[in-house]
Parts: structure tokens; sequence; C-alpha cells
């Protein structure tokens, strides 16, 4: 009894109101009962992490949808899509996107929608779908079932915790994304021989692949650039641009290895989409007759080859770059009240005059910079300063530098464009209510140096292609945000014909000229006939019938 409490016998009596006086056995007990509590908690301290088993099942893997209408969207079209990855009943990641039903959405008005609900949204229609009604443009998705009578899908993320991706593993995320693929919500009636949804986007994202440290490297990067940009700092140096060419490959490198658990469920990256700019090499689509085929395995995934753009001439470095930089601020120099400029013209009245007398100024204080830092061993033509020049609209200065250097007439950018293409380009941009400007002092320049008409791009466009391909593409992206109904068909605007008529090569317009860069072998479809078609026979409003 004396061992087991903290009273102590005084004059023949139990006395507690001093612990002090505990007897031996007590003290040894609590002694040891506290060194025990101290050594459990440091082995449970220093133990390791619980480490996941990776034998992974099909049946270990469920998932949990919840789904609502999306009130960001027009015509009540859009419907967001929340789903819970579940490992043996824990969660072990996400998905989200937007299922958008084509239908809702009035003729002419599918890109006003696009834009009005996200950029993203935006984004993949300009790129997949055609303006007039949603239909793919891609002829690998039509072939797999896809339909403007169905929805798409665009996944915006996909998220599996770490644990489940150790060494590459793709398991987790291609049995989740299989189950919401034929999940009942988007399976819609398929006993009836259709999908609720016919097509499935999803857009590579690096940063699922990155470790934390990686993410952490990356933001840091981007705050430093931005503070560099901002503070207009020096040029692009050698050693700058490795460094950007560097995390470019190791981006795609990341980005391939969140591909597998799509490419598993019969996704692919398109080559016609591929091709074009930005991060459409990143574009993965499906169609359901594409993801009803039985799940490939994580090697067959690993083996497909992904398209790799050619290799374009590199931006200009060290005192080319310098030149460029020179050239950008020359031209920003010109009339400082731009935006009063731009409210002018999309009004339709005439852009102020330009200082005659204050051009002459500029060039003369250009010419002799540009002309230090060739001394200095730069270069007009690879500074690719004509191609800024002209994308400014500044006439004195493309005067300037074709006069200091005539091998800048047909230089080429890292898009393979030249000086012509870049002016037709920035003409398009340059339409107001009143139609395109007729005085466009640049691109007579560049014809009356006699700049090659017939000079044509990547894609096989001439100056002429790309000065209706933009015109038409601005027009749709116009119409998108002022929520106006998509024109479809050739564009007719007071003043185009006359520039066309100027930039037409003298053996005519390429094929990729009239297809807009587009043909039948590239793997996009080509609405216009079939639409031109059905209107002779039903009217421009076929929808009334």
């Amino acid at each position: 009894l004396l061992c087991l409490t903290p009273w102590k016998w005084t004059n023949g009596t139990f006395d507690n109101r001093s612990r002090s006086y505990l007897v031996p056995g007590l003290q040894q007990f609590q002694k040891a009962r506290k060194e025990n509590n101290r050594n459990r908690t440091k082995d449970q301290t220093e133990q390791p992490p619980v480490r996941v088993d990776m034998a992974v099942s099909e049946t270990d893997v469920s998932i949990q949808l919840r789904h609502s209408l999306d009130e960001e969207g027009e015509y009540g079209a859009f419907t967001s899509v929340s789903v819970d990855i579940l490992v043996r009943g824990t969660k072990a990641g996400s998905i989200s996107g937007t299922i958008v039903n084509r239908q809702k959405i009035p003729e002419r008005y599918f890109l006003s929608a696009m834009d009005g609900h996200s950029s993203d949204l935006q984004y993949v229609a300009v790129c997949l779908f055609e303006p007039r009604l949603g239909r793919t443009k891609l002829q690998s998705l039509r072939d797999g079932g896809d339909d403007n009578e169905f929805d798409f899908l665009y996944i915006s993320t996909m998220h599996v915790e770490d644990q489940h991706k150790e060494k590459g593993s793709s398991d987790v995320g291609a049995f989740a994304l299989r189950q919401l693929l034929h999940h009942p919500f988007i399976k819609g009636r398929a006993a009836h021989g259709c999908w609720s949804v016919s097509s499935c986007i999803y857009i590579l994202d690096p940063c699922e692949a990155m470790t934390k440290e990686e993410k952490e490297n990356i933001k840091s990067e981007e705050r430093k650039e931005f503070g560099r940009r901002r503070a207009q700092t020096l040029p692009e140096t050698e050693e700058s641009l490795r460094a950007k060419e560097e995390k470019a490959r190791r981006m795609d490198v990341l980005a391939r290895l969140d591909a597998n658990q799509f490419l598993r469920n019969g996704f692919f990256q398109d080559i016609a989409v591929a091709r074009q700019e930005g991060n459409a090499a990143r574009f993965l689509v499906a169609a359901y007759g594409h993801w009803v085929e039985p799940l490939k395995s994580h090697a067959d995934a690993v083996a497909v080859q992904f398209y790799v753009a050619p290799r374009t001439p590199r931006p200009p470095v060290g005192k080319d770059a310098e030149i460029l930089e020179v050239t950008k601020r020359m031209c920003s120099s010109r009339g400082r009240n731009t935006m009063a400029g731009v409210s002018s013209m999309m009004i339709g009245l005439q852009p102020t005059t330009r200082d005659g007398a204050g051009d002459r100024d500029r060039a003369s204080a250009y010419q002799t910079e540009i002309a230090r830092l060739v001394a200095e061993g730069g270069s007009l033509a690879r500074s690719n300063a004509l191609h800024a020049a002209c994308a400014n609209k500044d006439p004195a200065i493309v005067r300037c530098i074709l006069n200091m250097d005539p091998m800048t007439l047909e230089s080429r950018d890292p898009s393979n464009s030249t000086p012509l293409m870049i002016a037709a380009a920035t003409a398009a941009g340059m339409s107001n209510i009143d139609g395109m400007p007729r005085d466009q002092p640049v691109i007579d320049e560049l014809i009356g140096r006699g700049a090659q008409k017939g000079a044509v791009n990547l894609d096989g466009m001439t100056a002429y292609g790309t000065l209706k391909s933009m015109v038409e593409e601005y027009g749709m992206a116009m119409n998108a945000m002022m929520g106006r109904a998509v024109q479809t068909g050739p564009r007719t605007m007071p003043g185009l014909a006359e520039l066309e008529a100027k930039l037409i090569p003298p053996g005519g317009p390429t094929a990729a000229d009239r297809s807009g860069g587009a043909s039948a072998q590239s793997g996009f479809i080509d609405y216009k006939e079939e639409d031109a078609e059905f209107d002779r026979e039903y009217g421009d409003h076929y929808s009334d019938y």
C-alpha cells in the first residue's frame, strides 16, 4: 500500500499534505514511467513515414462524383464536375472539369459563350472547335464519334497524391479516369448508341509531376523573371537563353509524365493541334470511341512518342538583343498617348498625324545608337529589328533599318515569318467600324523595296494568307468578346480588298492561303463547303426549320 500511494505515515496517521516524502518504491516507479514515456515519444518521432502499398488494383480505386450547374456560364450550357479519387476508401486525389452542352448555345454564339465562361475554355474552343455550332475541327475526334449534338468535357485539373505516383506509376490516375469516363453521368444512354459526353480534352500540367521543391524553385524563378521584365534590365544573354531552353526541356519531360494516365484511356496528341503555337502541343484529346477500348498498360503508354516541333531560330542574344531592345523602345516612344489613338481608331476617327520633324529626330538618334551596337558586333538582320518596327507600325524606323541594312528585308524571325508577314498581321488588327485603314505606309515601304510576296512561313502561308486568316481570327475574337454572333465565310469590309490586292503573290494564293493554313491532309476539317451547301438549301437561319 505504501508503494502505490503518495500518502505518508506520520504519527500513526496517513498525511498527504506533502508529496516530498514519497516512499522510495513509489519514487522509483514514477521515475521509470517518465523515462518510458520519453523513450516512447522519441521512438514515434524518429519513425519513418508510413509507406503506401503501391500494389493497387482497379478494385481498390473508386470515385465520388459531384456536379452542379455552373453559374459562370451562359445559356445554362455549363456544368461543373468535381471528383474525389479514393484508394481503399481514403482520398488519394481529385479531378475537376466542365461539361459543355453545345446544343444549348445558339448558332454562331459558341465562341462568345466560351469566352464568357473562362479564358481556359475560350482557348480550348479556338484551338479545337469551329465557331458556328461548336463542331470539332479535328478529323480524329470526328472519326472517334464526337458530334456537336452531344456534350464535351474539359478536364481542367487532375491531381493524384505523390505516394501513388512513385516510380512514375500511373495506375491510380488511370483507374480513376476510366471510372469517370464510364460514369452514368458521363456515359448517358450508351445502351442506345450515344453518350452524354462524346469528347474530352485535357491540357498536360508539368506541375503535377514536380516535387514540392521544384514547384518552389519555379515560382521563385518566375518572380525573378517578372521583376527583370518590369525593371527592363539587360537583354537576353547566351547564359539566360540556355537556362530558359533547359527549363523548357524540363517542363516538356514533366508534362510527358503527366500524360500516361490519359494515354492508357485512349487519349492522344493530335499532330494537327500540336503543330500550332503556344501550349497546343500539350493538348490531349479523345472521343468516346477511343476511351471505350480496353485500358492500355503503363508500358504501352510510356512507349508512345510525342510530336517534337522543328527547331526554330533562336531569339537574338548579346548585342543583337540590345539592338532589338533599342528598336522596341524607340518605336514605343513614338506618340505617348497610345490609348487615345486606339480609342479614336475604334470609333472611326482618323489617327492623329505624326510630327515629321519628330520622326526624323527619332530616326537620327536611332541610327546613331544602332551604328554603335553594330560596330561592337551586333547585326540588324539577326536582331529581327525590322520585324519589331513593322509590328509597331513605325514607318520612320522601318525606313531607317532598310537604309542601314537592306538584307533585313527578307530576314526571318524565330517563327519563320518575314517582315512583310508581320506587317500584314499587324494591319489585320487595325480594322475599325469603318473598315480597314487605306493608308498602310509600312506595307507600302516594304513592297516598294522589293519584298517577296510569294515567301511562305512554316504553314505554307504568304503575307496575303496571313492577312486573310488574321482578319478572320480578329473578327471572331471581337464578336466573341462583344457577345455578338460569329460571322462565317469570306469577310468584306471597306479597304480590305485594296490591301489584299497589294499583297497577293504573283503566282496567286497558295493552298494554305485559301484554307487559312489548314488543308484536308492536315487533320483539320473545313466546314465551309458543307455550311454553304446547307445554307443554300435551308437559308442562313436554318435553326428555324
